[in-house]
């Protein structure tokens, strides 16, 4: 499990992101233990196709906030479809959390200001 921590890059960007998309109204330190079907996207009377649609909806927003908004780039060998695709490998998944989104974030992703 990734830590949650304002000092990670990930985690923060993260935060905000899905603060300002307004897929959760908790603050920070609560945020990194939600689970995924706790976000606002989530419906839990969806079928699998629905939820699938609706996490890649979202992974597509995150993405481009992170890299238009925010001054994200990709992490070597990692590309849209790939991103894409790890982000929504956990918002399927009811029970990961958002720390874990972000570990997956920052995967995927370099960060603005981000030291290596």
């Amino acid at each position: 499990m990734a830590d949650w921590k304002e000092d990670n890059l990930a985690c923060l960007t993260l935060w905000t992101t899905l603060y300002t998309m307004k897929q959760l109204f908790t603050n920070f330190s609560d945020s990194g233990d939600l689970k995924m079907s706790d976000l606002t996207y989530c419906n839990s009377l969806g079928s699998s196709g629905l939820i699938q649609q609706q996490a890649t909806i979202i992974a597509d927003q995150i993405d481009n906030i992170f890299r238009n908004g925010r001054g994200a780039t990709y992490e070597k060998g990692v590309d849209r479809t790939k991103a894409i695709a790890g982000m929504v490998s956990v918002l399927t998944n009811g029970s990961k959390l958002v720390k874990d989104l972000a570990l997956v974030a920052d995967g995927l992703y370099h960060f603005w200001e981000e030291t290596k």
